[in-house]
Formats: structure tokens, sequence, C-alpha cells
């Protein structure tokens, strides 16, 4: 069985290669001439006699620009009709930084390689193929750019009426050109790397029955002794916290100062810590999570790095170094992890593969591979430094991972009500003040905190001795940063939730443990006090209209909805790529009723968000890991039963945050920014890895 699997191995590595090395046949774009029909191979102006203008049009050789009608809302700019005879129609479009939307039909119906979103109609009520001009990264010194646009794919050869009615666009020349059958047809990219990752996953098939017979590496002896006589200072604990507090304050100041070399000796600091204990740099990491936004690490003159690259390639190479130096024996330490839990890396490992074909099918490459890289590879790296930890070291490690994790989002909480009482750093909207501490966004603010609270709260919950009193104090910090997000997904929808998951989870714990339930009414006390503070602000414009859905942000909402589905259903297998949501919606799929917000880059609903970026194969995989994910913490938490309540607190915190972040991912951001994919990665992996954390 595995020399078959070497063999497609083999066999997909060759074919993807030469797909990839293959030289494409080069075909120059055609050039529009005046012709007198539309037949297979021509490339028209719109000056020829074939096209039949409403009045008002002005037409030449370099296009056709309709004129401003009286009610430019009720009524189309203009409309054009022809007939052409063969497959495939292309217009050439001029996109840029205006509003401006065409519709057209093919015989009487949607022209079927453009958007037919359902209930968009034109103004003669027919449904119809549907594209905007709106694309502000085409838009040029000298105005639009051309841009063919393939409208119209029939299955078989003949004579074919077209009607195109223009919206707007008066002044920009929107239509330049037309084409049947003459554009050169492009190779796609995506086979050769989904040839490449099946070979891949092919020799690891084929290798796997090998890898207990893989020798231990080890360090050669000079190099062991070495590091023995470095690493000797750091053999007590509470050097290596103090070094590692030193250097995360250095770090801090470079940050602040932009002092480069005081990042490198901060670096050097965590990085000599993280020797003896990997889990300090992963801590550190993990702290630093929610500043990434907007803050850099400067590491050279004029150079800055982002937090989250440092923190995991500097992370991995730490926890390599430990390895080595450690030479443990056998494979890694897993005493604690579920049993039966190994599928979860293996599906993680399958979502990134199919994340990076699906960036090499988008339409805006450049893009999709920052992303795959900023968000699933990242995903796959951190999962790998946490392995690394669990290898390393015991439940304290996992400990510090968790507090460090809280601690950050408590310290960004902390900045953002001081940005309140400042006065500074505020974004106003819809009549209220709203802070986002470093993040771009409140709502940024408000997905990140969610998380962390619902942890926070049950360990004030549930937890005993010290760890209540710090962790009520924390708690505290975040719900009322959370609450001066005025994040309406939040407060209205995922923080209710996760306090439900939150209080049936303690109520089991409490019960299984013959112990008395009465600290979950602090949950009830929470919520009773959040209301009470959101009370003066709920005659706010923000709040006021908050179940109308025929205006504002509900409107808005559900018109994204609409437009992300028929999205999804025109690239069902790929999507439309990593972070290719935005210029597929303000280009293709942006209706008329929505114009107010073009750049949303996310289709706000977490099943919808992994259908239009990975396609139907990454619904289920993004399903398949948020489910099974939560799986393991219901395990883990049934089977705290007999464990101290601490470690019960961990598990019921974990799946009310997840409860919350699935609750509002139903109607805002869930997993796609480097952030929330780390903290899923955290949340899910502890379930699967951990071994139970310390008592209080």
């Amino acid at each position: 069985m595995r020399r078959r699997w070497a063999i497609l191995a083999a066999l997909c590595s060759l074919a993807g290669l030469g797909w990839l090395l293959w030289p494409a046949p080069a075909a120059p774009l055609p050039t529009p001439a005046r012709a007198a029909a539309l037949t297979p191979g021509t490339v028209a102006t719109l000056d020829s006699p074939a096209f039949v203008y409403s009045p008002g049009w002005q037409v030449s050789a370099a296009g056709a620009d309709p004129a401003e009608p009286a009610d430019p809302w009720q009524t189309p700019a203009g409309t054009v009709e022809f007939v052409y005879r063969g497959r495939e129609l292309a217009l050439q479009l001029a996109v840029g930084d205006y509003w401006g939307y065409l519709y057209v039909t093919v015989d009487g119906q949607p022209a079927n390689r453009l958007a037919a979103i359902q209930g968009n109609h034109n103004s003669r009520g027919q449904a119809a193929g549907y594209r905007t001009f709106y694309a502000p990264d085409a838009q040029s010194a000298s105005g639009p750019t051309p841009r063919w646009v393939i409208v119209h794919r029939a299955p078989a050869l003949g004579d074919h009426r077209v009607s195109v009615e223009v919206w707007r666009s008066w002044g920009q020349t929107p239509l330049r050109a037309a084409a049947v059958d003459a554009l050169p047809a492009a190779r796609p990219v995506w086979p050769g790397v989904l040839l490449l990752s099946l070979g891949g996953w092919a020799a690891l098939a084929a290798g796997w029955g090998l890898y207990p017979a893989w020798p231990e590496v080890h360090l050669l002896p000079p190099l062991r002794a070495a590091l023995d006589t470095l690493l000797r200072p750091l053999a007590r604990m509470h050097l290596r916290w103090v070094m590692a507090a030193l250097a995360v304050a250095l770090l801090a100041g470079a940050v602040g100062l932009r002092l480069w070399w005081m990042a490198l000796m901060g670096l050097a600091l965590l990085g000599y810590a993280g020797l003896a204990q990997p889990s300090l740099w992963a801590a550190a990491l993990l702290l630093a999570l929610p500043f990434y936004f907007s803050q850099t690490l400067p590491i050279l003159p004029g150079r800055a790095t982002n937090l989250i690259d440092i923190g995991l390639l500097g992370g991995l190479l730490v926890a390599a170094l430990h390895r080595l130096w450690a030479a443990p024996s056998g494979r890694s330490n897993d005493r604690g992890a579920v049993p039966g839990a190994g599928w979860f890396g293996w599906l993680l490992a399958a979502l990134i593969s199919w994340a990076l074909v699906a960036a090499f099918a988008a339409g805006y490459r450049a893009p999709a591979l920052r992303e795959w890289r900023t968000v699933f590879l990242a995903g796959g790296l951190f999962a790998l430094l946490l392995h690394g930890v669990l290898a390393a070291g015991g439940p304290r490690d996992w400990a510090l991972l968790v507090a460090a994790w809280l601690a950050g989002a408590t310290l960004a909480a902390a900045i953002g009500l001081g940005q309140a009482a400042a006065g500074d750093m505020l974004v106003e909207a819809e009549g209220v003040q709203r802070i986002r501490a470093f993040y771009g966004s409140p709502n940024n603010l408000a997905l990140y905190l969610e998380r962390t609270w619902m942890v926070t709260l049950a360990f004030a919950l549930l937890g005993t001795g010290r760890l209540r009193w710090v962790a009520a104090g924390a708690a505290a910090l975040q719900g009322a940063a959370l609450l001066l997000t005025f994040s309406k997904g939040s407060l209205f929808l995922g923080v209710p939730v996760g306090l439900l998951a939150l209080w049936l989870g303690g109520w089991w714990t409490l019960t299984a443990r013959g112990l008395s339930r009465r600290p979950l009414w602090w949950i009830a006390a929470a919520a009773g006090a959040g209301g009470l503070v959101l009370l003066p602000f709920l005659g706010a414009d923000r709040f006021r209209g908050l179940l109308d859905l025929s205006q504002g942000t509900g409107h808005i909402r559900l018109l994204l909805w609409r437009s992300a589905w028929q999205m999804a259903l025109d690239h069902p297998w790929l999507g439309v790529g990593p972070d290719n949501f935005l210029y597929a919606f303000r280009s293709g799929y942006l209706l008329p009723g929505g114009w107010q917000e073009p750049n949303l880059n996310h289709p706000h609903n977490w099943p919808l968000d992994w259908w239009t970026r990975l396609g139907l194969p990454g619904l289920a995989l993004g399903t398949a890991f948020f489910v099974g994910g939560c799986g393991l913490l219901w395990v883990r938490l049934r089977g705290a039963a007999r464990r101290p309540i601490t470690e019960a607190a961990l598990w019921v915190g974990l799946l009310a945050a997840a409860a919350a972040a699935l609750s509002h991912g139903l109607i805002d951001l869930s997993y796609a920014t480097p952030d929330l994919m780390l903290v899923w990665v955290l949340i899910f992996v502890t379930a699967r890895s951990c071994r139970c954390l310390p008592p209080a």
C-alpha cells in the first residue's frame, strides 16, 4: 500500500509541475475595430452599425457615454441593443472610482456570466445579469481603466439578442467595445497547485508508516555542553520568568519609542529564556496579540516587522532549539490529550492546503496569498508552536499561556477605557463614542474581548482563592470595555449567547460536584449591570432602529447576504479566494440599494464566509473545524467532573467563548483575521492537547 501511495505522489507531483511549468501560448488582447456585424472572432468598437442606442448617447470609436437622466435614481441613463452570432460575448467596461451599474439580458434571460441576484431586476421588471462599474483600485490618473468582462456564454453557436441597460455612469464612457468568441483563453494556475498538494498528501501517506523508525535528532556533544553551560543560570523558574518579564518590557518600550536596538535586546532575552522554557515565548505572543493591528516591532534602522510574524517564526525556532537541547525520547509528549483527537491537526492541515489552492484561483492573487499566509498558514504554524510547548512543558505552561492571553485582553481593555476617559482615539458613530484600543474598528476590539471575557468570567465565577479575585477584576475591565465598543452584534447576540452557555456549563459543573449554584447569579447580575449602563444610550441613533430592517445597518446587512449568497452560488467549488470578497462584491454583486457601504470585505456570516472564500470544500472543512473543536471542548468538560474546579472553569469558559464567537459570527466576522484565527487555534489545540491546569 505504501508503494501505491508513493507512485500516486510522484504522478501528482510531476503532473502539477508540468501544468505550472509548461509554457502557455501567448495571445495578444484584441484591438477593437468598426465592424458591420458581430460574428465569431469580431472585436467591435461601439460606433459599429450593429449597436442600437436609446436617445442621448454620445458614441465614438472610443466608446459609448450615456446622458444624465432627469431622475438618475429611478431611471436608467440609457440602453443599447444588438444581435451577435457566436457563443461567448464580452464587453469592455470602463471601471473605476465611480458609482454606476448595468443590467444585461440575452434572449430575454439574464446574461449567464454575470450575477443574477434574486429580486434585482432592470427597469422593465426583468431578471437580468448585473454588474457595477465600481472598482476604486482600477482608477488611474487618466480616469477609469478599460477591462474585458465576459458577460454571456451560450451553449451553442447561434444568433442572440442582447439588451444592455446602463444606470448612472454618465461622463465616464462606461462602455468601450464588444467581442464575440475573440478573447484568448487563460490557463488557470490552481489545477497545478491542487496536483502538487495532492502529491504532498500522498507522500505523507506513503511515509507515515516509516515515521516511528526515524532516528531521534541529537546535538553534537560540544554543542550540547555549550548549551548546558549557557542555560545553567536559568535552571530556576523564577529567574526565567524575571528575564521574560524584562524582555517583554524592553519589547514594549521598543514598540513605543521605535528603538530597534532595544527590540533586538528584548528578543535576545526572550529567546534566551525561551530556550529553557518555550512557553515563555508563546505567552509573550499571546500577550501582544490584541496589539498586532497597528503596532510593529522595529528590528533594523528603518525596518519593522509584524508582531505575529516575529512571534511565530521566533517561537518555532526557540521550540526547535529547545527540543534539540532537551532531546526527548520518542515522539511528542501527548499525555493528557483527548484520545483519538489526532484528526484535528490533519483537519487544520487540510484547511490550509485547500486555502492555498483557492488563493491561486483568486482573481486578485496577491491579497489572496497574503491572507493565506497571515491567517491560514499562521494558524497552522501557531498550532505547531503550541505542540512544541506541549512537548516541552506541563500544566503550568498551559496555565501561563491562558493567563498571558487573558492578560493581553485586559491590558487592551484598560487602554480602551483610558481612551474613553481622555476622549482620545474614539470613533463617533450614530450618536455614541466608541472605543477601539489599538484596533482599526471598535467591532474588532469587541470580537476579541467577547472571547476572552467569557473565559475570565468563568474563572471569576468558578475559580477559588486568589484566582477568583484577580479574574473578577480583569472581567470588570474587559466587560466595561466591551460595553463601550457599542458593538450591536456583540452586545445583543454574542454576549447573551455566551452568557447563556456560561450559565449552562456552570450549572452542569456545580451540580455534578454537589456545590451551590449561587455563584451563577452573578451572571444575571453582570447582564443586568450591562443593561443599566446601556439604558441611557438606547435612544441614540445606533440602537433606536435596531430591529428596523428597512433602513440602516439591518437593511444593508440583508442586501449583503443576498449578494453573498449569489456569489457563493456563482463560485461553488473554489469561492472567490481568500481576501477577494471585497473586489468581487463591489464590482459584481453590490446591489443598488447598498451603495452607501460598497467596501465590505466579508459577508458578515461565517457559513457564507467559508463558502465565498474557499468554496464548498472550504465550507465543509471550516464547519468541521468549528464543530470538531467545540466537540473536543465538550469532551473535556464532561471529563472534568473529577478534576480540580479550576480546570472545569477553563472548559466552561472556552465553550462559552466559542458559543459567543459563533453566534456573533452569524452577523459579523468570525475567523478571517490573524488574531481571531490564532485565538481559535489556541482554544481548540488547548482542548485537544492540554494536560490539566494546576490547582489554583
